[in-house]
């Protein structure tokens, strides 16, 4: 297990790198550097890619990644969150991912990742439902789950909540269909695995519930508790999402709503802003005594976590 106390508390990149290119008309743009190729499936049924050719695709997605790792040092960000695009359609192309040219990447990943003490993540899309009432879902979802272990297992991570594997509980009120999915999970799953609040199915109170039958730990996300609060205060959902973590170093989420938009719409209110504006009084708090990592998914990406450190004082 991970103990958290001491160092110096993390301020996650979410997914992507942003950095600077010039129009040519001169005004500037910020991208996304990370050149991430994909697959589409359509294509791919139809027989137009080659082995080869999805192998090329692996090897680059990793080979973005190794290229990240100096970039994060610069900043001294200390966390990163894994796009799971890394490996696109690897579920028909498993036989692929697992050659040692690919595998042995993977595994030179990982101990950049080690070697630099960056705390690694993913956040696997939406389809990843385990709490469906279709068994098909729940099935695709477990593979799902279980690519991204296999991944970390690659990468040489510890089996443990500190390379968290996060997701929403899904479908509403079907906390039952949720514990029996995590309890079925292999063991490189479920030692993984988290669940995070949102802002309408699943709130605080409800995942404590399946804490309780599972002993997965609580991602709390300051923003969809302002939504879906399940009758819990900043301070309570805080702290006891914190207790679900045992020893390991708890990871919370946070990001505002774009200023000028705090009337809007439920719709408007719950886009993420491009920078984050402020924190709530006992997440800052939290992360000012090196309690949590936090990822910033704020849609700045690298620019908004490098302005928070100059913005609030007591991050660094």
């Amino acid at each position: 297990m991970v103990g958290f106390l001491g160092g110096q508390m993390s301020l996650s990149v979410c997914c992507q790198w942003l950095e600077p290119r010039t129009k040519r008309d001169g005004s500037i743009v910020y991208e996304n550097s990370i050149e991430e190729k994909l697959l589409q499936l359509g294509a791919f049924r139809k027989g137009k890619y080659t082995e080869e050719y999805v192998k090329q695709v692996y090897i680059n997605n990793i080979n973005e990644l190794i290229k990240l790792i100096p970039k994060l040092k610069s900043e001294n960000i200390k966390s990163f969150r894994m796009s799971s695009n890394v490996l696109p359609l690897f579920e028909f192309c498993e036989h692929i991912a697992k050659t040692p040219e690919i595998t042995n990447k993977f595994q030179f990943l990982g101990k950049l990742f080690l070697e630099n003490n960056i705390r690694v993540s993913c956040h696997p899309g939406q389809f990843a439902v385990i709490s469906s009432d279709s068994d098909q879902v729940i099935a695709n979802s477990v593979k799902e789950l279980n690519y991204h272990a296999w991944m970390f297992d690659q990468m040489g991570l510890d089996r443990t909540s500190y390379y968290a594997i996060n997701i929403h509980g899904g479908k509403k009120g079907n906390t039952d269909r949720a514990i029996d999915t995590i309890l079925s999970l292999p063991e490189q799953t479920k030692s993984r695995l988290t669940l995070e609040n949102d802002e309408s199915s699943y709130s605080v109170l409800d995942l404590l519930k399946i804490h309780e039958k599972t002993e997965t730990p609580i991602v709390w996300d300051s923003h969809h508790h302002s939504f879906n609060t399940g009758g819990m205060d900043y301070n309570e959902a805080c702290n006891e999402t914190m207790k679900t973590w045992g020893s390991v170093k708890p990871l919370q989420h946070l990001s505002n709503t774009e200023p000028g938009l705090e009337s809007g719409s439920f719709t408007e209110r719950r886009k993420h802003s491009y920078y984050i504006h402020y924190i709530p009084e006992q997440q800052k708090k939290v992360m000012i005594e090196n309690i949590v990592d936090v990822d910033v998914e704020a849609k700045g990406k690298n620019l908004a976590v490098i302005k928070m450190k100059n913005d609030f004082s007591g991050l660094i």
